[in-house]
């Protein structure tokens, strides 16, 4: 025997006064899984009109059991009026397009105190049920209306996804075109070096360099002559300084010798008898030392370089 896809399991008896009336709804999640509009309503077994349930309550509003059990809960106090203990009821399970799926066993509701049926019940105007269908109906429009919206914003977002995924996939292949002709140019370009060729370059602005590969022996000498080049300036740079060095002695040595020669012709002069005599010998004494001081202290007003010792 083939397993349905959703069992309604509950007992065969109810007392009308309950708080609460509990089933549980069982499904095969193989065959079937539970939508957000299916209902579970309660009808009168001989006269099961989907539109005008006693009683119904949406699925997926209620807690789930174990993954494919759902509690479902109802309150005997909203449909008592409309219940006689002396009629079968059962429960339908309805999927979102109002088809049947699965029907409970028949069961009964009893009273916990003195039944006050009556046959007047049988007598009931449709207008309590049809008012309260159309208090159903109006919240299943608005659940609809709320879940076209959603539907709208969905659909807006899976556009925008769509947009930007193919933008993407663009990017992706100019990127994938650049990689490429990047991988063909070094290619190129290593082969032609390797031929010991020159090469062409012009970039962007069109400005144009020519490379080569240059063999071992190339490279050598030009490090050779970088080195080469760096010491003869480095050596000019201490020729120079040096050059300068001898220009200021030179100017030292001519203000020496001017003095030194100041300094002989004043003691030839001293030194005669008659000048001696003349100038006395304390006077002689004084200008020989202020000379002489004036000498040696031009010397050491004039600063000697260390450079030129290097």
């Amino acid at each position: 025997m083939a397993t349905r896809s959703v069992v309604l399991e509950l007992n065969k008896r109810y007392f009308i006064e309950d708080k609460f009336l509990a089933l549980d709804c069982v499904y095969d999640q193989t065959k079937m899984k539970p939508l957000l509009k299916d209902w579970i309503g309660l009808y009168q077994c001989e006269n099961i009109k989907l539109y005008e349930p006693l009683i119904f309550e949406y699925v997926m509003d209620h807690p789930t059991i174990d993954g494919n059990r759902f509690k479902i809960k109802f309150l005997p106090q909203l449909f008592a009026k409309y219940i006689h203990c002396s009629r079968k009821y059962q429960f339908v399970y309805v999927d979102s397009y109002f088809k049947i799926i699965a029907t409970s066993d028949p069961i009964e509701f009893v009273h916990k105190n003195d039944c006050a049926c009556n046959n007047t019940l049988k007598q009931t105007t449709n207008y309590m049920i049809h008012t309260k269908m159309g208090q159903d109906v109006n919240i299943v429009i608005q659940r609809l209306k709320y879940l076209e919206e959603r539907l709208l914003e969905y659909e807006k977002n899976k556009n925008e996804a769509i947009q930007l995924n193919e933008q993407l996939v663009n990017k992706l292949k100019v990127c994938e075109m650049l990689r490429s002709r990047g991988e063909q140019f070094i290619d190129n370009l290593y082969n032609a070096l390797d031929q010991g060729k020159p090469v062409k370059l012009i970039n962007s602005k069109g400005h144009t360099r020519w490379i080569k590969r240059m063999q071992t022996n190339e490279i050598k000498n030009h490090v050779l002559s970088t080195k080469t080049v760096r010491n003869d300036v480095y050596l000019t740079a201490i020729i120079n300084s040096q050059e300068k060095e001898l220009q200021r002695l030179k100017i030292i040595n001519n203000e020496l010798n001017h003095k030194l020669s100041n300094y002989n012709e004043l003691v030839m002069y001293i030194s005669e008898p008659d000048n001696l005599y003349k100038t006395g010998a304390s006077n002689a004494t004084t200008q020989i030392k202020s000379i002489t001081s004036a000498v040696v202290k031009s010397v050491d007003e004039l600063e000697i370089s260390d450079d030129y010792c290097e």
